[in-house]
């Protein structure tokens, strides 16, 4: 719980101090962890299996928060 505290005290920092709700925290996440994976993608080696699984999770991400577009657009879905 405290990396977590931690990693929300510095996004509501960044962005002016405006306050978030919860969505959309959980949205900035998702979006972080879809280019983390990204950038660090060349460093996986990861079977079919895992890289279709991958690609299930990020997809129900993008649904959830209205990211489609964007995740397609970096060709993370």
């Amino acid at each position: 719980m405290g990396k977590l505290k931690v990693y929300i005290t510095k996004f509501i920092r960044k962005i002016g101090g405006k306050i978030m709700t919860k969505y959309q925290i959980e949205k900035e996440k998702a979006r972080q962890e879809a280019i983390e994976w990204q950038r660090n993608f060349d460093e996986h080696n990861l079977s079919w299996y895992e890289l279709y699984m991958q690609q299930i999770r990020f997809e129900k991400l993008a649904r959830q928060f209205g990211l489609r577009k964007e995740f397609r657009e970096n060709g993370i879905i």
